[in-house]
């Protein structure tokens, strides 16, 4: 046994099995059909003896006709005694059909048949008597008692015929209830056997799948690290991509500002603004490789977060665009200060949404934005509103969150800022949704889940 492979050893087991139910099912089939048979011969037995007393009740009927039209000369008693003719050869015809294939049966309906053609006789020269030499000379031949005795041996036939029939009932019964009692022994038998197998097949197969359980947990632990590590880096290169390069435009905007004729406070105001660049630079970068250590656990780290400081880190990483497009940002935060969150994630979907409604603005009106937060049913909600280009969302509503979708010409358009959003926040179990109107401005809403 031990020389068998896992897969041998399953198939024996599974083999044995199979056949012991077929067993079973052999048996089952067999004891059905024995109950079906007993069921038979119990409807069969209670027939006949429905026939029997149908056939002595027909009988008693042309006795009783007989009688009544020998004593009164009423024709009317023929009708019954006529009736009481047809019905018993109906009867009859009956029983022999039902006991063509008993022999001990058909013996004891031959004599019954005897009996009954003798009282037909008998009744019809009683009858024809009364007809012909008038009531005593048919008063005198009932007195015989010919009529009497074949009645009574007419019962006494019926209840021999119904006695034999429900001994042979009893007889198929007892063997049936034998052969059913052998049945359940072979089925207790078997049943056992089968419990013994499952069990023995059980213990041998969880002792050789042990170790491949082992392997295989090994294996799946290796590859949602690996998983996990995949994700945290893809998401890493995406924020990396898409979040410094704005402060490099910034960079390149902020110099754009002055040149040879600028003054010196010029060129100190464009410092400051460049030395609050290169920080927020920096602490992104310094953000984005600690996530890189996190790298063996899948759950995002969180901390309690002002909007407020966020968005002023925000806003400081975007002044070269904030200052080329004029554009005027308020915030208000005081209805939800605060929130636990991702630091990484807040801030870059801050940058996101910021900058999508600077770099969209209408080139006809000055970008007016609001951000502002509120809490509503349990969820903390960021709002995101512009003046800006809109967007057609019965054209792209279905495509607006996807990757590299873009919607209006813009050389710095990639495409993957709002799907990147949308993910960091769906990590989160929040979701985003967006309102539009062409020429008119869009509104972002974030509904960040609270308490999760």
């Amino acid at each position: 046994m031990n020389k068998l492979s896992l897969k041998n050893k399953i198939d024996l087991a599974f083999s044995v099995l199979l056949i012991i139910f077929i067993f079973l099912a052999y048996f089952t089939y067999n004891r059905a059909q024995s109950v079906q048979q007993n069921r038979a011969i119990v409807s069969h037995t209670s027939n006949v003896n429905g026939v029997l007393e149908k056939i002595l009740s027909s009988t008693i009927d042309i006795e009783t006709g007989t009688r009544g039209y020998t004593i009164t000369g009423d024709e009317n008693y023929l009708h019954a005694y006529n009736e009481g003719q047809r019905n018993l050869q109906i009867w009859l015809d009956s029983l022999n059909s039902m006991n063509a294939n008993n022999e001990a049966l058909i013996i004891n309906l031959d004599t019954l048949h005897r009996l009954i053609e003798s009282k037909k006789k008998v009744s019809a020269h009683t009858i024809l008597l009364r007809k012909e030499e008038g009531m005593e000379s048919a008063a005198e031949h009932i007195k015989k008692g010919r009529g009497k005795e074949i009645m009574d041996s007419i019962r006494n036939s019926i209840q021999q015929y119904q006695s034999l029939s429900v001994k042979i009932l009893s007889e198929n019964l007892a063997e049936a209830e034998k052969n059913i009692k052998a049945r359940n022994l072979n089925f207790l038998f078997f049943t056992i056997i089968t419990f013994i197998i499952v069990i023995f097949a059980y213990v041998k197969i969880r002792q050789n799948t042990k170790v491949l359980l082992l392997d295989k947990l090994i294996q799946a632990n290796l590859l949602n690290e690996l998983a996990i590590q995949n994700t945290q880096l893809n998401d890493f290169a995406n924020i990396t991509s898409h979040n410094l390069r704005s402060p490099a435009g910034n960079i390149t905007a902020l110099i754009s500002t002055i040149d040879e004729t600028s003054t010196i406070e010029e060129y100190k105001t464009v410092f400051d603004m460049l030395k609050k660049v290169a920080q927020n630079l920096q602490d992104s970068l310094n953000q984005l490789i600690e996530v890189l250590h996190i790298k063996k656990n899948k759950i995002i780290e969180k901390e309690f977060l002002n909007f407020q400081d966020i968005y002023v880190k925000t806003v400081e990483s975007l002044q070269g665009e904030i200052l080329n497009s004029k554009a005027m940002i308020t915030a208000s935060f005081e209805n939800a200060p605060k929130i636990e969150y991702s630091r990484i994630y807040l801030e870059s979907i801050f940058h996101n949404l910021i900058s999508n409604a600077i770099k969209y603005k209408d080139g006809t009106r000055i970008p007016d934005i609001k951000i502002y937060t509120e809490t509503r049913n349990n969820s903390l909600f960021l709002y995101v509103k512009d003046n800006g280009l809109g967007i057609d969302l019965a054209r792209h509503g279905d495509k607006i969150f996807g990757m590299h979708q873009v919607f209006h010409q813009h050389p710095s358009a990639k495409g993957i800022g709002l799907f990147m959003t949308k993910t960091q926040i769906e990590s989160m179990n929040g979701k985003i949704s967006v309102t539009s109107e062409v020429n008119v401005g869009t509104t972002f809403t974030v509904q960040f889940s609270v308490g999760k």
